[in-house]
């Protein structure tokens, strides 16, 4: 990961078992969203991750986060981690 990367928003390609997956990066606005979904509704919030920022042909994979409710939930949360660590990008 890199800051220069984060600060444009490049979408950050990575692997979730075994497969390739594109992310959008959060932008300022997605923090701030981010935090309010989490207080509104903290058990859906790794599908709200994962419906915000997985990325197919640069455009979302999912219509809703209910949508993302209907996935295998292991898959789910390995994707939601890997947005999370997105998050964090440029604190260390």
């Amino acid at each position: 990961m890199s800051i220069r990367e984060a600060l444009r928003l490049k979408n950050y390609d990575c692997e979730v078992g075994g497969e390739k997956i594109t992310l959008r990066r959060p932008s300022a606005m997605d923090m701030i969203e981010a935090v309010e979904f989490s207080k509104k509704d903290p058990n859906k919030f790794g599908a709200w991750l994962v419906y915000n920022h997985l990325i197919e042909d640069g455009t979302k994979m999912f219509q809703s986060v209910d949508d993302v409710l209907k996935c295998d939930g292991g898959v789910i949360a390995a994707i939601a981690l890997e947005i999370d660590k997105l998050y964090g990008e440029g604190r260390d």
